[in-house]
C-alpha cells in the first residue's frame, strides 16, 4: 500500500461519511468503529516507515501528502481528523533519525522496531503532554518520572488535552526523570488501563470543549503510572523542534479542511440569492473568500518551508496566520448568511468553534506569539 492508495481509500471513507456530517458535528464523543474503518483504509501506516511496510519516507517528503489525507477527513469530521493527525506526528519521534547517537543503540533499535510494529499492526498513537498552567510549553512540565528497582519507569503529574483518550493504544507524554534537569519523552500504554486510579491513572475531567467537541481530550491525574522512557535517553526531546513543524502543518490541514467545507456550504446557500444580497452581505462574503485564499497561500508556504529542510519561522508563522484567517473568515461567512448561521441545525457555529480550538493548539496563541516575537529579530 502506498500513500496514493491511502489517499484514495480515505477519500472513499469521507464520501461515505458525508451524508452524516451534520450529525457528526453534533457528537460529543468518538466512535471506535470510525478508527477501525480508518485503520482498515491504511491510515495507521502513515506512522510506519516504508522499509517496514508503511508509507512514511521522511518529514521533508511525507508531510504534505499525509496532511492531504487529514484535510479530506476534516471536511466531514474535524474531531476525528484531529485525533488521527496525532498518530504520525507522535511517531515522528521514532521515525526521525536521532539528533545524536543513542547511548545504547541496541535498546534504541529494539524499541524503535517494536513501537513502529505496533503502528503497523493497527494501533493508534496519541499524546497527552500538556499540563494545567503550562501554557503548552513542553519544557515547562512539572510531571516527574522515577525508575524503580524493577527497572520500570513510573510517572506522576497532572496532564490534560489527551486527545483520543479511549481510542488510542499508546500516548506520548513528557516528564522530568528523577535526578535530571531536562524533560524527556515517555510512552504510556493505555490498553486495558483503567481510569479509576487503581493503576495510577485517574480521570479528572472529561473533555467538554466548545470546539473539537468529540476529541475526548480528557484530563488525568497520574500517580506512579507505568511508562516507558524513549530509548534515546534524552535525545528524543532534542528532536521536538524538528518535529514541531510537521505537527503544525498537520493541525493546519484540519483547519483547511474545515474551511473547504465552510466555503462549499456558504456557496451552496448564497449562490441562489447572490443577485439579491445586500452590499454588506456581498462585502462579508468577499472578505471570507479572500481570507480563505490567503490561508491557502500560507498553507502552501508552510509545505515549501518544510520541504526545503531548513529551519525557518515560516511554518509557525503560517500556522498562526491560518488560525487567525480561519476565525475571521468564519465570522465573515456568518455575517453574509445572517442569523441562520447560528442555528444548531447549521454547521457554521460548530466550525467557528473548531477553528478557534485549533488556533489554541501546538503551540497555543501565547507561546506562538512569544516564539515569533523572538524570531522576528533574527530574520
Amino acid at each position: 500500500m502506498d500513500i496514493t492508495l491511502i489517499q484514495k481509500n480515505i477519500a472513499a471513507v469521507a464520501a461515505g461519511w458525508s451524508s452524516e456530517s451534520a450529525a457528526r458535528l453534533e457528537r460529543r464523543a468518538l466512535d471506535k468503529a470510525d478508527f477501525a474503518t480508518l485503520r482498515d483504509a491504511g491510515l495507521t501506516l502513515t506512522g510506519v516507515p516504508e522499509e517496514m511496510g508503511g508509507v512514511w519516507q521522511s518529514g521533508v517528503r511525507s508531510t504534505r501528502p499525509t496532511a492531504a489525507i487529514f484535510r479530506t477527513l476534516a471536511r466531514v469530521d474535524p474531531s476525528v481528523a484531529l485525533v488521527a493527525t496525532m498518530h504520525p506526528t507522535v511517531l515522528a519521534l521514532w521515525l526521525e533519525e536521532p539528533a545524536e547517537p543513542p547511548a545504547d543503540s541496541n535498546a534504541w533499535r529494539e524499541q524503535h522496531d517494536r513501537v513502529l510494529a505496533a503502528a503497523k499492526a493497527g494501533h493508534w498513537f496519541g499524546t497527552i503532554s500538556s499540563e494545567p498552567g503550562g501554557g503548552g510549553d513542553l519544557m515547562a512540565t512539572r510531571a516527574t518520572a522515577e525508575k524503580g528497582s524493577d527497572g520500570a519507569w513510573r510517572l506522576t503529574g497532572d496532564k490534560q488535552m489527551g486527545s483520543g483518550s479511549g481510542v488510542t493504544s499508546f500516548m506520548m507524554t513528557v516528564a522530568v526523570p528523577k535526578g535530571e534537569m531536562t524533560p524527556d519523552i515517555f510512552l504510556l500504554d493505555t490498553r486495558e488501563l483503567p481510569w479509576d486510579g487503581s493503576r495510577g491513572a485517574t480521570l479528572v475531567r472529561a473533555w467538554d470543549g466548545h470546539g473539537m467537541a468529540a476529541t475526548q481530550s480528557h484530563a488525568f491525574r497520574y500517580d506512579g503510572v507505568a511508562v516507558e522512557r524513549h530509548a534515546q535517553m534524552g535525545g528524543a526531546i532534542k528532536l521536538v523542534p524538528r518535529v514541531l513543524p510537521i505537527i503544525a502543518y498537520m493541525f493546519s490541514s484540519v483547519i483547511m479542511g474545515i474551511l473547504d467545507a465552510a466555503l462549499a456550504e456558504g456557496r451552496r446557500r448564497l449562490q441562489p440569492r447572490a443577485e439579491r444580497m445586500s452590499a454588506f452581505e456581498r462585502v462579508s462574503w468577499t472578505k471570507a473568500v479572500n481570507d480563505i485564499w490567503l490561508a491557502e497561500q500560507a498553507f502552501q508556504g508552510m509545505a515549501r518551508a518544510i520541504e526545503s529542510g531548513a529551519a525557518s519561522p515560516g511554518v509557525p508563522r503560517g500556522k498562526l496566520a491560518i488560525a487567525e484567517l480561519a476565525e475571521a473568515s468564519m465570522l465573515s461567512i456568518s455575517r453574509a448568511i445572517g442569523g441562520a448561521s447560528y442555528s444548531r441545525s447549521s454547521p457554521f457555529g460548530q466550525w467557528s468553534q473548531d477553528v478557534r480550538a485549533l488556533g489554541l493548539l501546538r503551540p497555543p496563541w501565547a507561546l506562538a506569539h512569544h516564539q515569533l516575537f523572538e524570531a522576528s529579530f533574527a530574520d
